[in-house]
């Protein structure tokens, strides 16, 4: 058997800050055992640093250093630039999008062109021409990486997608930025979601066959939620960024049309933090105990499911990718009541809660609600036994790095 590789992993900000990517440290975990070393090169710094596994090594890029925002517009210029556009607009892109928002993505071509030259270099140095290369999204710095592979700097090279890099109407110009280039010079494309495997697809007609689906996973606490307490109302949690795709502003309304004590707890934060409170002090009565936590780390949230019992888990979004927070509460034995967005329902089932419309009123969701909640409704084993069947992280990650070993034995892309 060969040696294992070395893996170089492109992220946002991870390790840096505690509030990004808190669902790599599980599968960084993994990839630490099935690879000789990994390099975690950041697109961002952010106050802080979280642990690394020992055979893992934070690399500090020269672009940390460039003000937010700022580009190399010489770039544009570029063999690499010219290559970039006529990719993306030969494959079938729709130009609409581009021409009416030049600014925002011949920035972000600039960008990742400069990325594409200072990773060169960082190859180069290090002699990491062998190595696999991963982007941890599909819009990071994986137009230079795909550029980088298409040359030959880099042997292997793949990204995940998840859901603001995969989902149009996530961006107000109206297109994931280079989508046709970034999937022509990688070798693979990994969905999270079988939902986002299929929408990614559809775009990319000419370049589907790169597109496959490797899940996300949590760890296995072991053991369920704890039993209820006599007498105690029964425990409601959303945990979500409080942004406005996420619709945890309509979570009062739902609570009220239950007509019952309840308490509520809210894991998150955001810009629409006073929003959400605006609408549980005028919605909610005294019988309904209410708190926003604001951002608590993960490590906080899975410690909150092993020392309350928590009925239920609610989430009223209106865009998802595959939710992480969804599996947490699976792992715990809790139902989850969704609206059917994106992969929500690869999770979401009969045995493991209430898949509601994606279009769902409040007051539909407060029906759904209110069945989670009935006592026995839901086995907490056999929600768990789902969980141990989907999203189990150390068989998903380990599935997903013999999915990137594989990929040295596999066709190149074409230039």
């Amino acid at each position: 058997m060969s040696a294992a590789p070395e893996l170089v992993l492109l992220t946002i900000a991870y390790p840096f800050g505690n509030k990004v990517e808190t669902f790599l440290e599980a599968e960084i975990e993994v990839l630490a055992e099935r690879f000789r070393r990994v390099y975690v090169l950041p697109s961002h710094r952010e106050p802080g640093t979280r642990p690394l596994p020992a055979n893992a090594e934070l690399v500090e890029m020269d672009w940390l250093e460039r003000p937010a925002g700022e580009a190399p517009l010489g770039a544009l210029a570029s063999r690499r630039a010219g290559r970039a556009l006529a990719w993306t607009l030969r494959a079938g892109a729709d130009p609409r999008p581009y021409l009416r928002a030049p600014r925002a993505y011949l920035g972000n071509l600039a960008r990742n062109v400069g990325k594409a030259r200072s990773l060169a270099r960082f190859v180069a140095e290090r002699g990491l021409g062998s190595a696999i290369f991963y982007d941890y999204w599909f819009e990071n710095s994986t137009l230079a990486l795909a550029l980088l592979r298409a040359e030959r700097t880099v042997g292997t090279a793949a990204c995940r997608v998840h859901g603001f890099d995969l989902y149009d109407e996530r961006w107000e110009a109206g297109t994931v930025p280079f989508r046709e280039a970034k999937a022509r010079g990688l070798d693979a494309v990994f969905a999270v979601s079988a939902n986002g495997a299929e929408y990614l697809e559809r775009r990319l007609p000419r370049l589907g066959d790169k597109v496959s689906v490797q899940r996300l996973g949590v760890r296995d606490p072991g053991r369920p939620c704890p039993p209820p307490r006599s007498g105690e109302p029964p425990l409601v949690l959303t945990c979500a960024g409080l942004t406005a795709s996420k619709r945890v502003d309509l979570v009062p309304e739902v609570l009220a049309a239950l007509d019952r004590p309840l308490r509520w707890v809210h894991l998150g934060d955001g810009a629409e933090r006073a929003r959400v409170a605006a609408a549980a002090s005028r919605l909610l009565d005294n019988r309904v105990e209410w708190e926003l936590r604001g951002h608590v780390d993960n490590s906080a949230v899975l410690d909150f499911y092993a020392g309350n019992h928590v009925g239920a888990l609610l989430s009223l979004s209106s865009s998802e990718g595959l939710p992480v927070s969804m599996m947490e509460a699976q792992s715990y034995g809790v139902p989850v009541v969704a609206r059917g967005v994106g992969g929500v329902a690869e999770i979401v089932n009969d045995a493991t809660g209430v898949l509601l419309a994606p279009e769902a009123t409040p007051a539909q969701a407060a029906v759904a609600l209110r069945t989670a909640l009935e006592p026995g409704r839901f086995d907490p084993d056999a929600v768990r036994a789902e969980f141990q069947r989907c999203f189990n992280a150390s068989v998903n990650y380990n599935g997903f790095a013999d999915a990137l070993l594989a990929l040295r034995d596999g066709t190149r892309p074409s230039i």
